[in-house]
């Protein structure tokens, strides 16, 4: 099981989820079964999905992905992953996998956590940098890419 998305960061940084932490907010993981399988992936959103028995009683739910966003990610990123504590199956997206693909997207609430992360020493702009440059992405994408990452390290 992949964990990817801002619950991912948790694996890595589990203080992330304390009460004042950045991610004490975060009701939902998304998570993506490996290797895919559609039938496993709808019985996985019936299970865990938002509005679902489990959502209900925990107040958590999952977001299950295709495995058409793993096309997203820097190249390499399978030799990244970090291990989801006490678990042997769920395996997390790296911190700065995570970053760049949040740069890539853009939106406000995830430049808002990336520049919070960095501001507490958490991610390495340089590693951010060369996970960017791992991004197979069409190049007029880019400019907007790297303004997000200028907006972040820089302001």
């Amino acid at each position: 099981m992949l964990v990817l998305g801002s619950a991912s960061l948790l694996a890595s940084f589990p203080n992330l989820g304390d009460p004042q932490g950045p991610l004490a907010s975060t009701f939902d993981a998304d998570i993506c079964p490996d290797p895919f399988d559609e039938l496993t992936a709808i019985m996985l959103d019936e299970a865990l999905g938002e509005n679902r028995a489990y959502y209900r009683i925990h107040g958590y739910h999952a977001d299950i992905l295709r495995d058409s966003v793993l096309e997203t990610l820097p190249s390499g990123w399978r030799e990244r992953l970090v291990p989801v504590p006490g678990t042997r199956i769920a395996f997390a997206l790296d911190p700065h996998d995570l970053a760049a693909v949040k740069l890539l997207v853009g939106r406000p609430k995830d430049l808002a956590l990336i520049q919070e992360l960095h501001s507490i020493n958490l991610l390495q702009p340089g590693l951010i940098r060369q996970r960017i440059n791992l991004l197979e992405i069409p190049v007029e994408r880019m400019p907007r890419l790297l303004d997000s990452f200028e907006s972040v390290f820089h302001s």
